[in-house]
């Protein structure tokens, strides 16, 4: 299953993923977050999700991203989920 159906998944059974990618710094993270959206910003397209941990929104070039696994985690949406 690729990364956009996974995320697909995961947003349409309301189950939070495991996300894995590259910061703008290089970095590489592992966070888990509920699936909402995907943006253009430009030329870039963006993946928005809202991190548990950090409690807050975060977005991701979609080109960045490694891995992302769904949990079994349920999660009542903050917004429409559109993914």
């Amino acid at each position: 299953m690729s990364i956009r159906d996974t995320i697909a998944s995961a947003g349409k059974n309301l189950h939070t993923i495991i996300i894995t990618a590259r910061e703008d710094d290089g970095s590489v993270e592992t966070r888990e977050a509920e699936p909402y959206s995907y943006r253009l910003k430009g030329r870039d397209e963006k993946f928005f999700c809202y991190d548990i941990k950090k409690a807050g929104i975060r977005n991701f070039h979609v080109n960045k991203i490694i891995s992302v696994q769904e949990t079994e985690n349920s999660f009542v949406p903050r917004w429409p989920v559109e993914v």
